[in-house]
């Protein structure tokens, strides 16, 4: 029963609206003393009835759900907004003691918070969920206060509901968002102090799990010359097992979803219905039902894969899509920093052209090793290639180039890898050489002299040959002293090469 009706059989209406409206069309009326004092009468109910009228309209005009529960906990008035929310008619709720706010679960604990909220004439808050009409489960929180009257009698609770599902939700995802940045950051960050690319894969795998909702496990593959995709890195599977997989690129899930157009994230769900799937296996009890797989695209080629699993089906949304794709491009751009950096760390250690030691980085290791008080003996080396300048003006600086490569790759794969090639500047090259003599490098060298004679370069049509001066020096007989060393190895090497030009040699 609305307000309205309440009041209107309490004090009979019809006949006070009946007998004032009378009053009103006829002004001259001179009713008698009774008479004017009902319709004054009739006049304060009508009024009553207005008020109670707006009051109706104005808490159901309110979008905020609402309700009033008398002291025993029944549901004495609800506005639209809370009927609309619960898709309930309000005489399904008014006048029931059965807690339509709560889940059912969470009712017998909101009784006695009522319970108590009364005893003690106080305000609550608190956060609490409730079934929506749509039969989703809402966030919500709840707001209640003791109605108490003038004479500070309790008349019951009247509280309102304020819907924060989307609100939490998207905390949630900003929270998510923010810890995935700070993730990617220290992925960003901890670049320049790994020793190898397998380290950030394996620490990329490990905050992209952590990241995604409802992910198990995960793997990177790496795309390999042969267009096979190899896992370095793992998380949830077998080392071993790892370790061995390999999978041709034609052949994985994504290429087959997108017929070779690979360029963004997707989900892939029902893994284990599909046939001639090559998985790796995680063990008996765990079976991949859903995949995110993102490539990872560096100067604009496929470079691998990262893949995060899940043992249920339908788990990933387009939230986990998106933020898989924001990993993705996170990790092409730690990538491409990672490899710019090994370049620059490269170059600063090694000879671009010859992949041997540079003049500085050689230098710094060396001047260590010589304030060592213990030293072993070893033998100092001074290369020079023949001719090299008539090579430049004949052929061409490329025809050089290719000179110098063979030199230092024929000279690398004939030394021993405790020894140490350098590339001191231009067409010198300088070796030192651990437990060897003078005689045996003298040997080892003219075998290498005459093979890259019967082995000539074949530059753009033109035969040519590469060969080179030495010069050796011993230490600690000849010096101990690394500039006296370079000094003495340097001459013989020049008294070397003017034998082999008044052939001598």
């Amino acid at each position: 029963m609305s307000i309205y009706n309440f009041f209107k059989s309490l004090f009979k209406l019809s006949y006070w609206e009946e007998l004032y409206n009378k009053i009103k069309e006829n002004k001259d009326t001179k009713p008698v003393s009774e008479e004017t004092e009902q319709c004054l009468d009739c006049k304060r109910i009508i009024k009553i009835q207005e008020n109670f009228e707006f009051l109706e309209n104005f808490i159901d005009t309110i979008p905020t759900p609402m309700f009033y529960k008398d002291e025993n906990g029944v549901f004495k008035h609800c506005n639209v907004a809370l009927t609309e929310f619960l898709g309930l008619k309000k005489e399904e709720i008014i006048g029931n003691t059965k807690d339509y706010i709560n889940l059912k679960e969470l009712s017998e604990i909101c009784n006695k918070q009522d319970t108590k909220l009364m005893k003690n004439k106080d305000k609550q808050t608190y956060e609490s969920k409730i079934r929506h009409k749509d039969g989703s489960i809402r966030d919500v929180i709840i707001n209640k206060a003791v109605i108490i009257d003038k004479k500070k009698d309790i008349k019951g609770i009247a509280g309102s509901i304020i819907d924060v599902t989307e609100r939490k939700k998207y905390q949630k995802r900003i929270n998510k968002l923010l810890k995935l940045k700070e993730a990617m950051l220290e992925i960003s960050y901890s670049v320049v102090d790994l020793d190898d690319i397998n380290e950030l894969f394996d620490l990329i795998l490990e905050k992209a799990i952590d990241s995604i909702e409802n992910a198990n496990i995960g793997t990177v593959l790496i795309l390999d010359d042969n267009e096979n995709l190899k896992i370095i890195a793992s998380r949830g599977y077998k080392v071993e097992e790892s370790e061995k997989f390999t999978i041709k690129l034609d052949e994985t899930i994504i290429w087959k979803k997108t017929n070779g157009y690979i360029d963004k994230t997707m989900i892939v769900n029902n893994i284990d219905k599909m046939d001639e799937i090559n998985l790796l296996a995680v063990d008996e009890n765990f079976k991949i039902k859903s995949v995110i797989c993102s490539p990872i695209i560096i100067d604009a080629k496929l470079y691998g894969f990262i893949n995060i699993d899940s043992s249920d089906s339908n788990v990933f949304d387009d939230e986990d899509l998106e933020i898989m794709e924001y990993i993705r491009n996170q990790i092409q751009i730690a990538v491409s920093k990672y490899k710019l950096y090994e370049e620059m760390f490269y170059l600063t250690r090694y000879d671009k052209l010859t992949n041997v030691y540079n003049r500085g980085y050689f230098e710094e290791i060396f001047d260590k090793y010589m304030s060592d008080k213990q030293k072993e003996d070893f033998s100092l080396v001074v290369f020079d290639l023949n001719e090299l300048k008539f090579v430049n003006d004949n052929y061409g600086h490329l025809a050089g180039d290719e000179v110098i490569k063979t030199f230092a790759e024929n000279l690398r794969e004939s030394i021993r890898s405790s020894d140490i090639l350098v590339r001191i500047g231009g067409d010198e090259f300088l070796g030192v050489f651990f437990k060897t003599n003078s005689n045996n490098l003298i040997k080892k060298f003219e075998v290498l002299i005459e093979n890259l004679k019967n082995n000539q370069i074949i530059f753009e049509g033109n035969c040519i040959t590469c060969s080179f001066s030495y010069g050796i020096a011993e230490f600690p007989k000849d010096s101990d002293k690394y500039k006296e060393l370079i000094k003495i190895a340097d001459k013989r090497m020049y008294r070397y090469k003017q034998e082999l030009k008044n052939n001598e040699i």
